[in-house]
């Protein structure tokens, strides 16, 4: 995960909703009021992160279980 691209989704998403009320809302003043919700959508994206590679490690773990040999049955008495 790139978090600077990630940074700047958040500036562009962040401009968008300033600029509903003010169409004159620079880069600047979204990347200012950006900063003060940042943290907050940095540590959803990395709870994510990690989430993906637990999916990923079960996934793997789950392919590496199925092509291997089947189970031999115990024979009774």
């Amino acid at each position: 995960m790139n978090y600077r691209k990630e940074w700047f989704k958040h500036v562009a998403v962040v401009r968008k909703r300033l600029q509903r009320k003010n169409k004159s809302a620079s880069h600047k003043t979204a990347m200012a009021q950006a900063s003060v919700s940042w943290p907050k959508e940095k540590a959803k994206l990395q709870r994510k992160v990690v989430r993906e590679a637990k999916k990923a490690a079960k996934v793997a773990k789950v392919q590496t279980v199925s092509a291997s040999s089947p189970p031999v049955p115990h024979k009774e008495g």
